[in-house]
């Protein structure tokens, strides 16, 4: 069940501008510091190119995918299917789109891409991203291992919690 008029696609080079807002904005941490804005604005941009790097080093064969509407992009996600797993790497919407069911949109792509391949999804979440986490518990993920920081999460098709 689609919203009306989105669709997933492949990233192009012409998506850079997009990803970096789009980042941007997953950074509320970052630019709610008092400091000077020239300092926050590079140390936003040298954290995403850390994340882009760590990405690359840890998941070689990810895939990007950019959920748009009429041509607008509003959101990514990034994953690696490996053999008996599609791991979701990272999920993010734009703030001015977001409680539309985006994300719970891409999150059911995987999920029947999981399904139809016959492997589990898995992901890992920050335990203090409230709105992540009631999303995947409600998507029928269930908590797997954890940290003192996060919660490895792991969906299996034909499972409910």
């Amino acid at each position: 069940m689609s919203p009306p008029d989105f669709h997933l696609r492949s990233v192009h080079e012409r998506d850079q501008e997009f990803i970096d807002i789009l980042y941007r904005s997953t950074r509320e941490d970052l630019l709610m510091l008092p400091m000077d804005p020239v300092f926050i604005d590079n140390l936003v941009r040298s954290q995403q190119q850390i994340h882009a790097f760590g990405v690359q080093q840890n998941y070689p064969n990810a895939q990007t995918k950019i959920l748009e509407s009429q041509s607008q992009a509003l959101g990514r996600m990034i994953y690696e299917h490996a053999t008996g797993d599609i791991h979701l790497i990272d999920i993010a919407v734009l703030p001015s789109a977001q409680g539309q069911g985006l994300a719970r949109y891409m999150l059911q792509y995987l999920q029947q891409m999981a399904g139809t391949h016959q492997v589990s999804l898995s992901l890992r979440v920050v335990k203090n991203n409230f709105k992540a986490r009631r999303l995947y518990l409600s998507a029928g993920f269930q908590i797997v291992d954890e940290d003192a920081l996060s919660e490895q999460m792991r969906w299996r098709a034909g499972i409910t919690v």
